[in-house]
């Protein structure tokens, strides 16, 4: 089992979205957390299935939201480094 590490700039990241979506509506921001969860479970029990950005990072795309989940694996670490929508380009 891997250790999941969300750096300070994936909180910065997943914090923004929340914000953003709970004030288009009530309740939005929960479900983009929600499918946050479930994204990060399933990178974390297969880390290396995900595609490559290049040699030393990944990306997830989340389920039904367009955001990236970009992250670094290290021996038994994970590390998510950013969380970006994907009509922006991510700076990794």
């Amino acid at each position: 089992m891997h250790t999941l590490i969300i750096q300070p700039e994936a909180k910065e990241d997943i914090q923004e979205s929340f914000d953003w979506y709970e004030a288009q509506k009530p309740g939005l921001g929960y479900e983009f957390l929600e499918k946050m969860d479930e994204a990060l479970a399933e990178i974390c029990a297969n880390p290396l299935y995900y595609g490559s950005l290049n040699k030393n990072l990944r990306r997830y795309r989340i389920k039904r939201f367009p955001f990236l989940i970009v992250y670094g694996i290290n021996k038994k670490k994970i590390a998510v480094v950013g969380v970006r929508h994907m009509s922006r380009k991510p700076k990794f």
